[in-house]
Protein backbone atom coordinates (compact mmCIF):
# COMPACT_ATOMS: atom_id res chain seq x y z
CA UNK A 1 0.00 0.00 0.00
CA UNK A 2 1.30 3.91 -0.92
CA UNK A 3 0.92 5.89 2.11
CA UNK A 4 -1.08 9.15 1.80
CA UNK A 5 1.07 11.91 0.68
CA UNK A 6 -0.64 14.59 2.67
CA UNK A 7 -0.65 12.85 5.71
CA UNK A 8 3.12 11.89 5.18
CA UNK A 9 3.77 15.96 4.66
CA UNK A 10 1.42 17.66 7.55
CA UNK A 11 3.99 15.39 9.44
CA UNK A 12 7.44 16.27 8.10
CA UNK A 13 5.88 19.65 8.20
CA UNK A 14 5.59 19.40 12.04
CA UNK A 15 8.98 18.11 12.41
CA UNK A 16 11.35 20.19 10.72
CA UNK A 17 12.02 23.82 10.71
CA UNK A 18 10.77 25.93 7.99
CA UNK A 19 13.71 25.97 5.75
CA UNK A 20 14.73 21.99 5.97
CA UNK A 21 10.88 21.88 4.84
CA UNK A 22 11.52 23.77 1.74
CA UNK A 23 14.37 21.27 1.23
CA UNK A 24 12.18 18.50 1.48
CA UNK A 25 9.92 20.16 -1.35
CA UNK A 26 12.67 20.98 -3.32
CA UNK A 27 14.03 16.88 -3.49
CA UNK A 28 10.02 15.93 -4.21
CA UNK A 29 10.27 18.30 -7.25
CA UNK A 30 13.68 16.91 -8.31
CA UNK A 31 12.34 13.21 -7.70
CA UNK A 32 9.44 13.59 -9.61
CA UNK A 33 10.85 15.14 -12.67
CA UNK A 34 13.91 11.85 -12.16
CA UNK A 35 10.75 9.38 -11.74
CA UNK A 36 9.25 10.06 -14.29
CA UNK A 37 12.17 10.42 -16.79
CA UNK A 38 13.21 7.08 -15.45
CA UNK A 39 9.98 4.92 -15.55
CA UNK A 40 10.10 4.67 -11.45
CA UNK A 41 6.97 4.96 -9.41
CA UNK A 42 6.06 9.07 -9.21
CA UNK A 43 3.68 8.53 -6.38
CA UNK A 44 6.62 6.80 -4.38
CA UNK A 45 9.41 9.33 -4.82
CA UNK A 46 7.08 11.59 -4.30
CA UNK A 47 6.37 10.30 -1.10
CA UNK A 48 9.83 9.05 -0.21
CA UNK A 49 11.69 12.15 -1.09
CA UNK A 50 9.22 14.74 1.27
CA UNK A 51 9.51 11.97 4.08
CA UNK A 52 13.53 11.75 3.63
CA UNK A 53 14.43 14.38 6.37
CA UNK A 54 11.71 13.61 8.63
CA UNK A 55 14.25 12.24 11.65
CA UNK A 56 16.89 15.23 10.92
CA UNK A 57 16.81 16.51 14.32
CA UNK A 58 16.22 13.29 15.99
CA UNK A 59 19.36 11.77 15.70
CA UNK A 60 21.27 10.69 19.11
CA UNK A 61 23.78 8.38 20.15
CA UNK A 62 21.16 6.21 21.48
CA UNK A 63 19.61 5.70 17.76
CA UNK A 64 22.44 3.55 17.20
CA UNK A 65 20.25 0.97 19.48
CA UNK A 66 17.08 1.92 17.74
CA UNK A 67 18.39 1.61 13.94
CA UNK A 68 19.83 -1.93 14.90
CA UNK A 69 16.68 -3.09 16.73
CA UNK A 70 14.68 -1.63 13.62
CA UNK A 71 16.78 -4.11 11.24
CA UNK A 72 18.82 -2.40 9.98
CA UNK A 73 22.83 -2.51 9.73
CA UNK A 74 24.83 1.05 11.44
CA UNK A 75 27.77 1.75 9.45
CA UNK A 76 31.13 3.11 11.50
CA UNK A 77 30.62 6.73 10.13
CA UNK A 78 27.26 6.85 11.42
CA UNK A 79 28.39 5.44 14.41
CA UNK A 80 31.10 8.06 14.80
CA UNK A 81 28.17 10.77 13.78
CA UNK A 82 24.47 9.35 15.19
CA UNK A 83 23.04 13.08 12.52
CA UNK A 84 24.08 10.63 9.48
CA UNK A 85 21.55 7.94 11.12
CA UNK A 86 18.69 9.99 10.58
CA UNK A 87 17.54 8.31 7.21
CA UNK A 88 17.84 5.03 9.29
CA UNK A 89 15.50 6.23 12.08
CA UNK A 90 13.25 7.61 8.99
CA UNK A 91 12.93 4.45 7.50
CA UNK A 92 12.51 2.59 11.21
CA UNK A 93 9.76 4.66 11.46
CA UNK A 94 8.16 4.70 8.24
CA UNK A 95 5.35 2.74 8.76
CA UNK A 96 4.17 3.68 11.99
CA UNK A 97 4.17 7.30 10.62
CA UNK A 98 2.45 6.44 7.27
CA UNK A 99 0.20 4.85 9.48
CA UNK A 100 0.44 1.48 6.89
CA UNK A 101 2.82 -0.99 5.80
CA UNK A 102 5.74 0.54 3.59
CA UNK A 103 7.03 -0.76 0.80
CA UNK A 104 10.59 -1.40 1.41
CA UNK A 105 11.98 -0.28 -1.58
CA UNK A 106 10.78 3.69 0.10
CA UNK A 107 12.05 2.49 3.23
CA UNK A 108 15.76 1.61 1.37
CA UNK A 109 15.65 5.25 -0.62
CA UNK A 110 15.13 6.81 2.97
CA UNK A 111 17.26 4.66 4.92
CA UNK A 112 20.51 5.47 2.23
CA UNK A 113 20.41 9.00 0.70
CA UNK A 114 22.65 10.09 2.83
CA UNK A 115 25.73 7.87 1.76
CA UNK A 116 24.45 5.86 -0.51
CA UNK A 117 24.64 2.07 -0.48
CA UNK A 118 24.53 -0.37 -3.46
CA UNK A 119 20.99 -1.92 -2.65
CA UNK A 120 19.42 1.50 -2.50
CA UNK A 121 17.58 0.60 -5.98
CA UNK A 122 16.43 2.66 -8.79
CA UNK A 123 14.18 4.58 -5.75
CA UNK A 124 17.00 5.43 -3.66
CA UNK A 125 19.04 6.66 -6.52
CA UNK A 126 16.52 9.22 -7.15
CA UNK A 127 16.48 10.58 -3.95
CA UNK A 128 20.02 10.26 -3.10
CA UNK A 129 20.74 12.42 -6.50
CA UNK A 130 17.51 14.56 -5.72
CA UNK A 131 18.96 15.64 -2.42
CA UNK A 132 21.70 16.47 -3.46
CA UNK A 133 21.28 18.25 -6.43
CA UNK A 134 17.85 19.98 -5.54
CA UNK A 135 17.31 23.79 -6.67
CA UNK A 136 17.64 25.18 -3.19
CA UNK A 137 21.18 23.53 -2.34
CA UNK A 138 23.47 26.27 -2.28
CA UNK A 139 26.59 24.27 -2.74
CA UNK A 140 25.86 23.88 -6.47
CA UNK A 141 26.14 26.30 -9.34
CA UNK A 142 23.61 26.17 -12.25
CA UNK A 143 26.08 24.59 -14.37
CA UNK A 144 26.79 22.19 -11.77
CA UNK A 145 23.36 21.10 -11.72
CA UNK A 146 23.01 20.76 -15.30
CA UNK A 147 25.70 19.10 -15.36
CA UNK A 148 24.38 16.22 -12.96
CA UNK A 149 20.84 16.19 -14.88
CA UNK A 150 22.61 16.20 -18.40
CA UNK A 151 24.23 12.98 -17.50
CA UNK A 152 21.95 9.44 -19.15
CA UNK A 153 21.66 7.38 -16.68
CA UNK A 154 21.05 7.57 -12.68
CA UNK A 155 23.95 5.77 -12.38
CA UNK A 156 26.33 7.94 -13.93
CA UNK A 157 24.94 10.97 -11.92
CA UNK A 158 25.72 9.02 -8.85
CA UNK A 159 29.31 8.67 -9.95
CA UNK A 160 29.42 12.67 -10.92
CA UNK A 161 28.29 13.29 -7.01
CA UNK A 162 30.40 10.47 -5.57
CA UNK A 163 33.35 12.25 -7.33
CA UNK A 164 32.29 15.61 -6.14
CA UNK A 165 31.85 14.59 -2.32
CA UNK A 166 34.96 12.98 -2.47
CA UNK A 167 36.84 16.06 -3.62
CA UNK A 168 35.22 18.32 -1.20
CA UNK A 169 35.92 15.82 1.94
CA UNK A 170 39.75 15.55 0.95
CA UNK A 171 40.03 19.36 0.73
CA UNK A 172 38.77 19.42 4.47
CA UNK A 173 40.66 16.58 5.12
CA UNK A 174 38.02 13.91 5.54
CA UNK A 175 37.83 11.06 4.20
CA UNK A 176 35.06 9.31 2.33
CA UNK A 177 32.26 6.93 3.97
CA UNK A 178 33.58 3.21 3.30
CA UNK A 179 29.96 2.14 2.18
CA UNK A 180 30.07 5.45 -0.44
CA UNK A 181 32.99 3.99 -1.51
CA UNK A 182 31.56 0.55 -2.40
CA UNK A 183 29.04 2.30 -4.17
CA UNK A 184 31.55 4.19 -6.52
CA UNK A 185 33.36 0.95 -6.88
CA UNK A 186 29.87 -1.27 -7.92
CA UNK A 187 28.93 1.78 -10.39
CA UNK A 188 32.49 1.87 -11.42
CA UNK A 189 32.90 -1.71 -12.47
CA UNK A 190 29.18 -1.17 -14.74
CA UNK A 191 26.59 -1.81 -11.69
CA UNK A 192 23.10 -1.09 -11.77
CA UNK A 193 20.74 0.24 -9.89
Amino acid sequence: MTPDYTKIEEFVKSKLKPSRFIHSEGVMEMSQLLASRFGVDEEKAKIAAIYHDAYRYDSTPESIDIVEKGGYEVWLEERKDPMLLHGALAAVNFDRDAGCAVSSDMKDAVRHHTLGHVSMGRLGGIIYISDYAEKGRKHLSEDERRAILNKDSLESMIIYILERSRDYLLSKGMEEAGVSKSLYNYLKEGGRL
